[in-house]
């Protein structure tokens, strides 16, 4: 058994997949211990896992509020710097530095941490020796790294630099070599599950979906309220935003317009009220919250904004989707949907109630249900936490999964270029966020690049 520290940051799909870890490892008798957001303190509470947060409820409200205005506006090149000045600096990861490496002294100690964002993580792995297994959650995060790189590398090294100088550690030459170099890389979906829109990362373990089987049983532990319209027939219709609001009000707008005159009831799950349309059909009915995963055992169809956790909890459960993406990764997402036959994907200017009404009935035809779930019986067996497990098996006491000076200084990203150059570059351009479009404009304005 070996000291498990998880390291993560931002919302419930950079956390959630790597609570499920820790549950599942925690089962398998490691010591974890799992480092994030305040505002998971509960989960982890039930879950009896070890929990040390990283900030202080006001401080994570002030960065939350703070993300949902950088993520989901068109950011210039000023917001994202000032953004990423105030929420990751280099005194903001060195008080996570300090704050995690107490709990690393064990020589047991295995790290999992998430990509990019876990610089504290990364500096412990070199620092103290210890194997490290870095996490990516989809498809886009790798290209997203390169782009980022291409955009501000010169300044990213720097930063590091200055980190690395107050611990002790060398200078490197590149900021993108530095983030690819732990040798163990694991990728949080299946191997079926890609797109030509990107690039692959050639030495990267794609483990499957982190999720449990689907048990239908949990009906019964759900609010009668819900589970009454949840058993009714025809099986409603699950509209979903994500757990943020991160997201654009057009989204439920016409989403629920579209559903207004379907014989059949919809669920809409989201806190945010203020991104709700003034006026709720009949057939609409509103929740805070809804066990998402075991509701889709009961739905017809699910009307959703592209996230990763949504997209695989309903090509889990069987259920066909409806991607209607806007940004991040979640264009990317909604093409594989697509492409991959379980569902479809309109952007922004697609739409439209005709269209959208035209892409339901057809989604909820009985000939799409039972592609779906064909689907999701072929793909049930993908043992997602016992290939995380057996990888973390491997990576004790394995000094080829330490990061050290040898490793960042030869390391490079190694992608298998599977596109002709053309299609690339317009499909790279496509699935850039409107943030990171706008970053890069004002760069080529300035001449900065």
């Amino acid at each position: 058994m070996a000291n498990i520290i998880i390291t993560t940051h931002w919302g419930d799909g950079d956390v959630i997949p790597f609570i499920s870890i820790g549950k599942y490892l925690k089962k398998k008798g490691h010591d974890v211990t799992i480092f994030t957001h305040c505002c998971y303190a509960g989960r982890l509470k039930k879950e009896e896992i070890n929990f040390v947060p990283w900030d202080t409820w006001s401080e994570y409200e002030n960065f939350f509020n703070a993300l949902v205005n950088f993520s989901s506006t068109v950011t210039g090149l000023e917001e994202v710097e000032a953004f990423r000045a105030k929420y990751e600096s280099a005194n903001v990861r060195i008080k996570e530095y300090e704050l995690l490496k107490p709990y690393c002294e064990r020589e047991d100690t295995i790290l999992i941490a998430k990509n990019r964002s876990s610089i504290a993580t990364l500096l412990i792995s070199e620092k103290l020796k210890r194997p490290l297994i870095w996490v990516y959650i989809n498809p886009y995060e790798y290209e997203s790294i390169e782009n980022f790189n291409s955009l501000n590398g010169e300044k990213l090294c720097e930063e590091a630099n200055e980190l690395r100088e107050k611990i002790g550690l060398r200078p490197i030459e590149s900021w993108l070599s530095w983030q690819c170099s732990p040798k163990g890389k694991i990728g949080l979906w299946p191997k079926w599950y890609k797109s030509d829109m990107v690039n692959e990362q050639e030495d990267i373990d794609l483990v499957g979906f982190p999720l449990a089987p689907l048990n239908r049983k949990k009906i019964l532990s759900i609010p009668s309220t819900l589970k009454d319209i949840l058993l009714e027939n025809p099986a409603p219709i699950i509209i979903s935003g994500g757990s943020s609001n991160k997201i654009t009000k057009e989204f439920y707008e016409i989403a629920i317009k579209s559903c207004a005159n379907l014989e059949r009831n919809v669920i809409v799950a989201t806190r945010y009220k203020e991104l709700l349309p003034d006026s709720i059909p009949s057939n609409v009915y509103v929740f805070d919250y809804i066990p998402l995963y075991e509701c889709l055992a009961y739905a017809s169809l699910i009307i959703h904004h592209g996230g990763m956790g949504t997209v695989s909890n309903a090509i889990n459960a069987g259920v066909p989707q409806l991607v209607l993406a806007d940004h991040l990764d979640r264009p990317l997402n909604g093409s594989i949907v697509k492409k991959s036959g379980l569902g479809d994907y309109l952007p922004p200017l697609m739409w439209n109630e005709k269209k959208i009404i035209k892409s339901i009935n057809n989604l909820l035809s009985p000939e799409y249900k039972e592609k779906c779930s064909k689907f999701a019986d072929k793909y049930k067996e993908e043992n997602t936490f016992e290939n995380v497990s057996k990888i973390i098996e491997i990576a004790k006491k394995n000094e080829e999964y330490f990061i050290n000076y040898g490793t960042i200084k030869t390391c490079s990203m190694k992608i298998n270029h599977n596109v002709n150059d053309k299609k690339e570059k317009n499909n790279n351009l496509n699935s850039l966020s409107k943030d990171m479009k706008k970053y890069l404009l004002e760069k080529l304005k300035k001449k900065e690049i």
